[in-house]
């Protein structure tokens, strides 16, 4: 790599780690916590769904806020998985194996975020046909791995976040942070399939 290209490599990395947490990231936990209003029953829910559609602008918010970092990120982050090369069947270690999942979990994820958009926006959003999706099989399935599959990537990308933040430096502190962000992943799973749960009833 040239001395020219290093400084724009550096600049893209931090802004494809810094907009998987915000807004993607706080985005991804406001999503969760809306959906525990399924648990309230269709009405409650689809009276909250109906009231956010209907705020003024919402589209464009959406736009900037969410649809673009998140088409940057995952521009970026399916380049990194083309030209990324895993030493998994050299070095067995954990982390080895998180560098694949995350990889695995981030295309996982952007297919189930473009799939779950399409169907919010340009079918009908509510609670009647989401729990009609979840109601078969591969639907339930599809849906569950999704859940997962983004809450692992986004607490295993906090991992990666604070070492190219310099947050997290020594051994020490790296594993105190994978035990915090263990737990959060354990809490933020537990939530989203209990949303999910409120739709099978």
């Amino acid at each position: 790599m040239s001395t020219t290209q290093k400084p724009y490599h550096f600049l893209i990395r931090r802004v494809h780690s810094l907009l998987g947490l915000v807004p993607i990231g706080f985005f991804l936990m406001f999503h969760m916590v809306l959906n525990l209003t399924a648990l309230g029953g269709p009405e409650l829910y689809d009276r909250i769904i109906h009231t956010m559609q209907s705020f003024p602008g919402i589209f464009l918010i959406e736009l900037i806020v969410i649809f673009i970092p998140i088409a940057i990120h995952a521009i970026y982050g399916t380049w990194v998985v083309y030209t990324g090369q895993s030493n998994i069947l050299r070095y067995n270690y954990a982390r080895n194996w998180f560098y694949i999942i995350q990889r695995i979990s981030g295309l996982y994820t952007v297919i189930f975020v473009v799939i779950h958009v399409y169907l919010l926006r340009f079918g009908e959003a509510n609670f009647a046909a989401l729990q009609q999706f979840l109601s078969q099989p591969l639907g339930l399935l599809f849906y569950a791995l999704g859940v997962i599959f983004a809450i692992f990537h986004f607490t295993n990308g906090l991992w990666a976040f604070a070492i190219t933040w310099g947050l997290t430096i020594g051994p020490h502190s790296q594993k105190v942070w994978s035990y915090s962000l263990a737990a959060v992943f354990f809490v933020l799973t537990a939530i989203g399939l209990f949303d999910i749960s409120a739709f099978l009833k």
